[in-house]
């Protein structure tokens, strides 16, 4: 249809002028929190762009890789993802502002619940070490074989809640970690298994394995306390050991933190696990998990 409509008469050409708009109304009601992100929206922003082909700790804080980058071959990773509520961020923060007060050499800690630009970042849970597959023909097979494992060990959507905050190591102890542990299930042990079984297909290095030897690992592998965390804050510096950890505990070596409330208010936290994250180099897959069975209340 035309903007324009003229008169009979060239000379005259009239302009029909549209009446003027109705203003918006603003609404009355109160504001509505929009819906989170996806996490496969989250997923395609999830790297941070390359300033380096070369390991640089100047461009990491000061931490160093335990596995070195090489030109050609693609790291990967398998995790679970949590995303923590506003709610939980403030308890998570208040808990790594107690550990900096502590002394001057925690001063450095280095929070992981926001970066630069102060925007929330999801955490996660280990199920794997970083692997390295030094061919890129490997990629897809191997999120394949992660697929189909965790389908047959039958692992639902579940929920976990942490037992203390305590410090852990880099394999180079050249980095320590302000950790939420987290207790034992038959998820997690499922799942660990499944992962490190594709890993050893892929002749990638297994997690957790050192802390059970081969006895237990055969006879008593639920009870197997394999250190699965959250990390939420990072130093260089080496925490002092508070001494009060149990012997004979594979988490014994590693100090705790210096606040004995902490596993209190930790039990505030209901985390909540739906899939599996893959990332190799900077794509990230994602394996979801059933849905949570809904127990039956009996009514009589």
């Amino acid at each position: 249809m035309p903007l324009l409509e003229y008169s009979d008469s060239e000379s005259e050409a009239e302009v029909q002028i549209p009446p003027p708009s109705k203003k918006r109304r603003l609404s009355s009601e109160p504001f509505k929190e929009l819906p989170p992100l996806p996490s496969s929206f989250r997923d395609q922003y999830s790297s941070t762009v390359r300033s380096s082909t070369r390991d640089d700790p100047s461009l990491h804080g000061g931490r160093k890789r335990a596995t070195p980058h090489v030109d050609g071959n693609w790291p990967a990773h398998v995790y679970l993802e949590w995303i923590p509520k506003p709610a939980e961020t403030a308890l998570l923060s208040e808990l790594i502002a107690e550990e900096r007060s502590v002394d001057c050499a925690k001063q450095k800690l280095k929070s992981l619940l926001h970066n630069e630009l102060d925007v929330c970042l999801p955490l996660h849970v280990s199920l794997s070490r970083p692997l390295v597959l030094q061919k890129t023909a490997y990629k897809e097979p191997l999120v394949q074989q992660l697929g189909q494992a965790i389908a047959r060990c039958n692992v639902r959507a579940f929920q976990t809640v942490p037992t203390s905050l305590r410090w852990h190591p880099n394999e180079l102890r050249t980095c320590w970690f302000l950790v939420l542990q987290l207790p034992e299930s038959r998820e997690l042990a499922q799942l660990l298994s499944s992962c490190n079984d594709v890993a050893a297909l892929f002749d990638q290095p297994l997690l957790y394995t050192e802390a059970m030897d081969s006895s237990q690992a055969k006879h008593d592998e639920k009870k197997a306390d394999r250190g699965f965390h959250i990390s939420i804050a990072w130093s260089l510096n080496e925490p002092e050991s508070t001494g009060d950890d149990p012997p004979g505990k594979p988490w014994a070596e590693q100090p705790r933190t210096s606040h004995a409330d902490s596993d209190r208010r930790l039990a505030r936290l209901s985390i909540a696990f739906s899939e599996i994250k893959v990332r190799i180099g900077q794509d990230v897959s994602s394996i979801p998990l059933p849905a949570a069975q809904v127990k039956k209340v009996n009514s009589g």
